[in-house]
């Protein structure tokens, strides 16, 4: 692995910490248990915020995108979903590893070109698509339908898919943008 020595300032860490601090406190904890789409928001900014901790800063092989996918796919399966909103301790490990996943990303993605890192956010801009389409079908897997012991009825469903669309399109008009001061730069 590769550090950036010339990365390397508090100012790079300010966006993650940000992201950090509001998502992993009691508070916001607690509402996470009674929206579905808080939840949700919570994945993506953990993930994110652990991308952003290491992206352009650690240079590592790219195969350790594979155990970052390996572990936002586990924790996007209905029962590991279902366990983490419902109980602290799986919330707990959740978040950590979500972040972790990103880190893993952050470094991985350190010596792909250009066209490789695009492929990877079209990759997961695809299935994430797809995956909000399971929410807006209100899948009962996602709910406590299925799992009792889950704190979401399907009627949340619409909601999380509609905040995932606009998280979705957001990062894609942000990256869409980067690529291009990349390439007429």
């Amino acid at each position: 692995m590769e550090i950036d020595k010339k990365k390397l300032k508090v100012t790079h860490f300010i966006f993650p910490l940000v992201l950090f601090i509001i998502f992993l406190n009691p508070v916001v904890e607690s509402y996470e248990t009674l929206y579905q789409w808080l939840f949700m928001l919570a994945h993506y900014s953990l993930f994110i915020g652990g991308l952003l901790t290491t992206y352009r800063l650690i240079k590592g092989t790219p195969f350790l995108i594979i155990p970052s996918g390996i572990i936002a796919v586990f924790w996007h399966l209905p029962l590991y979903f279902n366990l983490a909103a419902a109980f602290l301790s799986y919330r707990i490990l959740n978040d950590v590893t979500l972040i972790l996943a990103g880190i893993l990303a952050g470094i991985g993605s350190g010596k792909l070109s250009l066209l490789q890192k695009f492929s990877l956010v079209i990759l997961w801009m695809t299935a994430d698509t797809a995956y909000s389409i399971v929410f807006l079908l209100e899948n009962s897997a996602y709910s406590n339908l299925v799992y009792n012991f889950s704190p979401y009825t399907p009627s949340q469903e619409i909601n999380t898919a509609i905040v995932m669309w606009i998280i979705m399109s957001i990062i894609i008009a942000y990256i869409a943008g980067k690529f291009l001061k990349e390439l007429l730069s």
